[in-house]
């Protein structure tokens, strides 16, 4: 897992001038199409590092961009207009484009003559040649400038930048392109997620996770080649695919990654056993089936193995991502935990976990049940035009967080109290409902 320089073979994204993300698998002695903004040869940006800036040639070859404000350098750099409002000129602040007309009319060249430029001319010399011919350019405000100019540099400019797919960068592409599909889980989400989990090298996790493999794919990045997951899916075939996307070794993911379908964890009796052949047999097969009975082999004792860490209550933590209902989840992976280990479930809405922490408050087994929520606002920060931005996702998701504990009886022993009037007539019946209350506690946390 090289997240310092792009390899060959390996997925990575590709941010566009217009700022969103494009997932594409680099091969070597390939051609990247990035649609109207052009192609490049791959072997031009393989072995370099993440975070360059490229733009492309007429060539398809790609030349590197050296700036520190990435993909589109600003004329008007923040800085030189903040100590302009330092020494006291506030009236550049203070201006507006209310009395600017900005339609047709005030540009000159035409969609003929855009696109013959396109033909002749860099994307810089379209912009500056459209800039010319804005009759009321001049009339802007520094900032109308800037993002007129911006406009004009997502549409014209061929630049690039490669970035390393992290969760992060999943997060983002998927709130672009499908949100649904990650359960809307924000940034914020999935740190708290992982932060609540306790999630470190070495422990051993169990995972519902319907996110398409986020969640599952973070908790890989932060174990660092070291632990397990027990990851549990409804459908016939675990659905891992983001997992893919983030160029994790093979072998450290079948070696860290365990999958079991929920038929199997509920009724593991209905599991078809597997017969012992002996070595005179298996002489005689061929390799195909010989193979096939190695493998069946290898997953019986695979789940045999699953199945003891479960019922023995050895695993550090217990993640749910779903809109599954819980309860009998629960009922069946809390005695999995060991002691003072973490419970959290994600959902989308928090009608689901308000109904379970309901559930939970009465269970023994589970300590504190906490409902949360994660939102955090983008800002647009400029000398004096901070402000909110106006277009975002209303939340994150919730977040149901809570501790598994091993209760046990504890006789306290103490200084007998004096026996009041009250209690010196207290009636028989009150007697005999208090102690057949005591006996059903006592019960309970047997069966516990």
């Amino acid at each position: 897992m090289d997240e310092t320089k792009i390899v060959a073979g390996n997925h990575v994204f590709i941010r566009m001038p217009s700022s969103t993300l494009r997932i594409t698998k680099l091969n070597a002695d390939s051609t990247v199409n990035l649609g109207k903004f052009g192609s490049f040869y791959a072997n031009d940006i393989i072995g370099k590092p993440f975070g360059y800036t490229y733009e492309i040639r007429d060539d398809k070859h790609v030349e590197t961009i050296y700036s520190a404000e990435g993909l589109f350098p600003s004329s008007t750099s923040d800085g030189d207009f903040a100590e302009e409002i330092e020494e006291g000129d506030l009236s550049e602040a203070a201006a507006t484009n209310e009395n600017t007309v900005d339609d047709q009319s005030v540009q000159k060249l035409s969609m003929a003559d855009i696109e013959a430029l396109k033909k002749t001319a860099s994307g810089e010399e379209i912009i500056q040649n459209v800039i010319k011919s804005h009759t009321a350019f001049d009339k802007k405000t520094v900032y109308s400038q800037e993002k007129y100019k911006r406009r004009k540099q997502q549409k014209f400019l061929k630049r690039f930048t490669p970035c390393s797919v992290g969760s992060c960068e999943i997060i983002e592409y998927y709130h672009y392109k499908d949100p649904h599909r990650i359960m809307e889980i924000t940034v914020e989400s999935l740190g708290l997620i992982m932060s609540l989990s306790n999630i470190r090298p070495g422990g051993n996790y169990i995972v519902v996770d319907e996110t398409g493999g986020l969640i599952t794919g973070c908790i890989l990045e932060r174990m660092g080649g070291k632990g397990s997951i027990l990851f549990l899916h409804e459908n016939e075939h675990p659905n891992m695919d983001i997992v893919k996307f983030m160029n994790f070794p093979e072998e450290m993911t079948e070696r860290m990654v365990k999958t079991l379908n929920l038929l199997q964890l509920f009724y593991p009796e209905e599991e078809e056993d597997v017969k012992i052949l002996s070595e005179e047999t298996l002489a005689n097969m061929k390799s195909a089936r010989r193979g096939q009975y190695y493998r069946r082999l290898t997953r019986r004792a695979e789940l045999t193995t699953i199945f003891e860490n479960i019922r023995t209550g050895t695993y550090d933590g217990l993640i749910l991502a779903t809109t599954l209902e819980t309860k009998s989840l629960l009922d069946k992976l809390i005695p999995a935990l060991d002691g003072s280990r973490q419970l959290v479930i994600y959902n989308a809405a928090k009608e689901p976990l308000v109904k379970t922490s309901h559930e939970l408050m009465a269970d023994l087994r589970v300590l504190a049940p906490t409902i949360l929520e994660s939102r955090v606002r983008k800002y647009q920060v400029l000398p004096g035009r901070t402000h909110p931005e106006m277009i975002m996702k209303s939340g994150g998701g919730f977040i149901l967080w809570g501790t598994h504990v091993l209760p046990s009886v504890v006789k306290a022993g103490g200084k007998k109290r004096r026996k009041t009037n009250a209690s010196k007539h207290e009636g028989e019946e009150a007697k005999k409902q208090r102690v057949e209350e005591t006996e059903e506690d006592e019960e309970r946390y047997k069966e516990i």
